[in-house]
């Protein structure tokens, strides 16, 4: 029996770009159900079509069933996509915005796609439907493997697996873009994320990371109108521009470029409620662009490795 793999992923496993959680080794065995290392006799299991590439994944189903019971939505519900969601016009500004930074970069690259190319913490998927056309090796990684499932289905010729950002199983200097969207602030281990994303990332590559904004006084001011907000979600982190690039460098990243997205009332509930609405939503970004330029829903940084 032949394991079902992208051909796509295959390729990462020809040319030695995993490696093993627990040896470090780059050469692997596909087995009938299964990824072995051959160095140190290691199996992972391939669910799907999706390498589960971390060294107990029982204990990390452990955690994610426990954060489950906490937060069934936030792990469960299927994410929506910028044509449905109640920030559309928002995720659009966001996408156009990332697009411009990828089309800016490849500028630099003789204009062609570059060779590779990572969501990391891809979730469902959303970000890969624009982002699989800037490189000729595009692959997502998450940590929750319903999410890869759903991803998997929608784009079954891309690379997905299973993978702990801070134990990731990639060798140094595999990638040439990393899009690092909305993870961080969720990450307990952010200075030893930051640092995964330095090791996998090209010399001259480029990373682009974006943020909540919430350290910023006006969402500060929306948590304390609405404290169940805070109670929702699985941050714990609350940057600012100041406090994101800070790590950055500590991580030793080059800071490029930020920006600040994204302007609405600092009512959560409000905020989806009035945003979806084109009209509204352009004139909160209006006037917080000129008004409150720091506030910000939501914050992006290009950065590099030099």
């Amino acid at each position: 029996m032949t394991l079902a793999l992208p051909g796509h992923t295959k390729g990462l496993l020809e040319r030695g770009l995993f490696r093993c959680p627990l040896c470090l080794s780059r050469n692997f065995e596909a087995l009938a159900t299964s990824l072995r290392c051959i160095a140190c006799d290691h199996s992972y299991l391939v669910e799907q079509g999706i390498p589960i590439l971390v060294r107990n994944p029982g204990q990390l189903e452990n955690a994610l069933e426990s954060a489950r019971e906490r937060l069934p939505d936030w792990y469960l519900r299927e994410q929506p996509t910028e044509e449905i969601s109640p920030w559309r016009h928002h995720l659009r500004r966001r996408r156009e915005y990332v697009e411009a930074l990828i089309d800016q970069h490849l500028g630099t690259c003789g204009g062609t796609p570059v060779e590779t190319l990572l969501d990391l913490g891809c979730g469902d998927g959303n970000h890969l439907q624009y982002l699989h056309r800037f490189a000729r090796l595009v692959c997502g990684s998450d940590y929750n493997l319903q999410r890869l499932q759903r991803a998997r289905h929608r784009f079954p010729h891309l690379t997905l697996f299973l993978a702990d950002i801070l134990d990731y199983p990639v060798h140094e200097g595999v990638f040439d873009i990393i899009f690092f969207n909305h993870v961080l602030e969720h990450i307990a281990e952010d200075t030893e994320a930051l640092q995964t994303v330095f090791r996998i990332l090209k010399r001259n590559g480029l990373l682009i990371l974006g943020v909540p904004n919430e350290g910023a006084w006006w969402w500060k001011l929306a948590l304390k109108l609405q404290p169940a907000a805070k109670a929702n979600t699985d941050h714990v982190h609350f940057y600012t521009a100041k406090t994101v690039c800070q790590q950055l460098g500590a991580a030793g990243f080059t800071v490029l470029e930020i920006k600040h997205l994204g302007w609405g009332p600092p009512h959560y509930g409000l905020d989806q409620r009035l945003r979806r609405f084109k009209f509204l939503d352009a004139c909160f970004e209006g006037v917080g662009r000129t008004l409150l330029p720091r506030q910000a829903t939501s914050l992006y940084i290009r950065a590099t490795k030099g």
